[in-house]
Parts: C-alpha cells; sequence; structure tokens
C-alpha cells in the first residue's frame, strides 16, 4: 500500500499557515472596512501591512503565495467593490501593491545563508575551496 501523504513536517504547517493567514486577512479586512470606510487607500495599505506581516511569519511558501491570493479577492471583493463582486478593473490594480508586500515581506527569509558563516567565510579565504588537505 502506498503512503500518500505529503512531506510529514511541511504539509500540516502549510494547511494551518493558510487556515490562521486567512482567518487574519478576513479580521483585517473588517477592521478596515470599519476604521477607513470611505477611504480606499487606507484599506488597501492595512491590507497590504497585513500581507506583509503574514508573508514574514509564514514558514511554507506555498501558504504565503494563498493567503496573499485570498488576500486580493477579498480586497477587490469586499473592500475596493463593496459587493462581493470581483469583476471589473476597478480594484485589480491596486493589488499589485498586494503582491509587492507580500515580496517585501517573504525576502527576509531569502536573505539568510543557508551554510554556517563560518564555513562559507573559510571557504573564500583558503586557497583550496574550503577542503581539508592531507598532512604530509
Amino acid at each position: 500500500m502506498t503512503d500518500v501523504r505529503r512531506d510529514d513536517d511541511t504539509f500540516p504547517a502549510a494547511v494551518f499557515g493558510v487556515a490562521g493567514g486567512c482567518a487574519v486577512v478576513i479580521a483585517a479586512a473588517m477592521l478596515a472596512a470599519g476604521l477607513f470606510a470611505p477611504a480606499r487607500a487606507g484599506e488597501l495599505i492595512a491590507m497590504a501591512v497585513t500581507v506583509a506581516v503574514l508573508a514574514a511569519v509564514t514558514t511554507d511558501g506555498r501558504a504565503c503565495l494563498v493567503v496573499t491570493g485570498f488576500a486580493a479577492l477579498v480586497y477587490v471583493g469586499f473592500l475596493a467593490h463593496r459587493h462581493g463582486d470581483l469583476t471589473g478593473a476597478t480594484g485589480w490594480p491596486d493589488t499589485i501593491l498586494l503582491g509587492g508586500a507580500a515580496l517585501l515581506g517573504r525576502s527576509r527569509r531569502w536573505t539568510h545563508v543557508r551554510i554556517p558563516a563560518a564555513r562559507f567565510f573559510d571557504a573564500l579565504l583558503t586557497p583550496h575551496g574550503g577542503r581539508p588537505q592531507r598532512i604530509r
């Protein structure tokens, strides 16, 4: 019998990351609608900050992508159009800011070096590329 489970460590984290992220996006949209009701710019900034923070704390990249897409749908459907309508070009150009905020929040993870710093600098500074030399 084959095992249909995905990677044991990352799949539950992705599922819970999506669920928690979507709940935070809904709460942020409700708060933004209450605080910045007539001003679309305030709602967009509130959603962008939410997406950036979620992208920074979410460990799984797939969850970050799904939550960012969900935030774009919530913004266009409920904050820009007010009636849940996703058609028309009114709010879609604004979602570029949400994608940029997600990239900005996610960039914190991309800037980390994956190898220990001591090994990295040893490999740069030694003439043999960091490989051990035979002692004669």
